[in-house]
């Protein structure tokens, strides 16, 4: 079957783990969650009850109600440049909409690009019934061409871009997204451009690849608002894709979802309307963390860091000799601290492990006391 071929992710162990030892009663410091910390504005949640209270309780379109469609379009346009209408959005989960963008521009045995390291895109790559195939990243996660081009096949059919990137942070430029769109464009590649993290960008532009001519009828652009409104149990994103794909999108979502709850929708509705204030918030606490964080890790022998430019994690590389499943979880037993090994985001992850910065910051600094305990107390073994 091919759900028993899906390779396991090592965070799901860790997980695992972690929830023992908490069921245990240990006290865990969880710094390896993906998700804000904030509760989702009071405006929003309000939203949602009233759209219950009137009723919005059953079926909607699968594309999703054309007011929400238009608000997300017209963010698009106004933010990131991007040509699009009502008619190019299907509203679904974002982690949907990457699995669905994979069934609908890939057939059984095609080859999916993925940039090393990147989010966990490979177990839906082979959900959809796809390869794939990852080309390394440079020593500062930027994009490398010559790695991109030497990766590909003739059975190639899809290259995913995350910008900002989970788990490094990375922007991509827009030089490195005209050259990956070049490629793409030479050798006939769907491009999937995965912006859940748009909204949480500390310097540089954000530069969508559907914005530019070279991704004109060729770019599925992903979106979420569990990052941007902090709703990541809302399970509500959108993907706009050109007309082929975007009518294969509806069908994928018409047979498992059927839509999105509609007093979902509403909700978001109302968080494009009015809670850009909350968005700023939570940006500029994220770049106040992200900037104490940063001092804090770089202070510690043993650890090398690239400064991210967005998203809210960081990526360091360690000089111990061990994996980074291995060391995860010793300093999970030896710490009680939670991180993330970096193989789980692809082979030039190992070596790395991901820490999350949705924590208050004394949690931050706590954090960063116990990866110091750990570092010195094994170099000097």
């Amino acid at each position: 079957m091919r759900v028993d071929d899906i390779s396991e992710s090592p965070i799901l162990s860790l997980i695992d783990r972690i929830f023992e030892q908490r069921r245990r009663g240990a006290t865990i410091l969880g710094l390896h969650i993906g998700e804000p910390d904030f509760d989702t504005p009071a405006g929003i949640r309000a939203a949602a009850a009233r759209a219950m209270d009137e009723g919005l309780t059953h079926y909607g379109p699968a594309q999703g109600m054309l007011d929400l469609r238009e608000a997300i379009a017209e963010r698009l346009h106004r933010l990131h440049a991007i040509p699009v209408t009502a008619g190019d959005v299907v509203v679904m989960p974002g982690k949907l909409a990457i699995y669905a963008s994979l069934l609908s521009a890939t057939d059984p045995g095609d080859e999916v690009l993925l940039p090393d390291p990147t989010y966990l895109f490979e177990q839906p790559v082979q959900l959809a019934g796809a390869r794939p195939v990852y080309f390394p990243l440079r020593e500062d996660f930027s994009f490398d061409p010559k790695a991109l081009k030497e990766a590909i096949t003739p059975r190639s059919r899809a290259l995913i871009l995350t910008s900002p990137s989970n788990p490094t942070g990375r922007l991509l430029s827009r030089d490195e997204v005209r050259a990956a769109l070049s490629i793409a464009r030479d050798h006939d590649l769907t491009v999937l451009s995965d912006e859940t993290y748009e909204s949480l960008v500390y310097e540089g532009p954000h530069v969508a690849p559907a914005s530019l001519p070279e991704g004109a009828g060729r770019v599925v652009t992903i979106g979420s608002f569990s990052k941007m409104f902090a709703m990541t149990g809302w399970r509500a994103g959108y993907a706009v894709a050109p007309p082929t794909l975007r009518g294969r999108l509806v069908k994928v979502v018409e047979h498992t979802l059927t839509c999105i709850p509609p007093f979902i929708q509403r909700a978001c509705l109302w968080g494009l309307q009015n809670s850009e204030p909350d968005v700023i918030r939570f940006r500029e606490e994220f770049r106040h963390r992200r900037d104490e964080l940063f001092d804090l890790l770089q202070s510690i022998p043993g650890l090398e860091l690239v400064r991210p430019a967005g998203a809210f994690y960081m990526f360091p590389r360690y000089d111990l000799p061990m994996s980074s499943v291995d060391f995860c979880n010793q300093v999970l037993d030896e710490e009680q601290l939670a991180l993330v090994p970096g193989v789980s985001f692809g082979p030039h992850g190992e070596g790395h492990f991901r820490i999350s910065f949705t924590a208050p910051m004394a949690s931050l600094q706590e954090g960063a006391r116990r990866l110091r305990h750990f570092l010195e107390h094994h170099h000097a073994r």
